[in-house]
């Protein structure tokens, strides 16, 4: 039912935890089946510098969090918006049909903290 490598996510998730004021920060859930993502992420320069999630759900809604975490951490602001269900698919070798929804509530939550770091006053540089 579950690949190795969304099982392996979530059972030892990499990106688990909190950051320290972060440039966004959201949380998205599900309520028909309980599943609540939050996800923070740290950027500088325009570039994702960190990702963190805490989660509370099923193993798709974790190890997806896990994943997008790893997807975005490196990339532009503007590269993560791009992020989307298929590369969150290939990263976790699969995820079933019924569990898609368990998945994309990560996606939610992605976009909430890019629009929010986009929106945030950027410190001015020192001349």
């Amino acid at each position: 039912m579950y690949s190795d490598a969304l099982m392996g996510r979530f059972l030892e998730p990499s990106h688990a935890g909190d950051i320290e004021a972060p440039d966004g920060a959201s949380e998205a859930g599900n309520v028909t089946c309980g599943d609540v993502v939050h996800l923070a992420i740290r950027v500088e320069e325009g570039i994702v510098r960190d990702a963190r999630f805490r989660a509370q759900g099923c193993a798709t809604a974790i190890a997806s969090a896990d994943a997008i975490c790893e997807l975005v951490i490196g990339k532009s602001v503007t590269e993560a918006q791009m992020v989307d269900s298929a590369g969150l698919t290939y990263t976790l070798g699969g995820i079933p049909d019924d569990r898609m929804g368990c998945a994309t509530i990560v996606l939610d939550a992605l976009r909430a903290c890019l629009e929010r770091a986009r929106s945030r006053p950027q410190p001015s540089s020192a001349a």
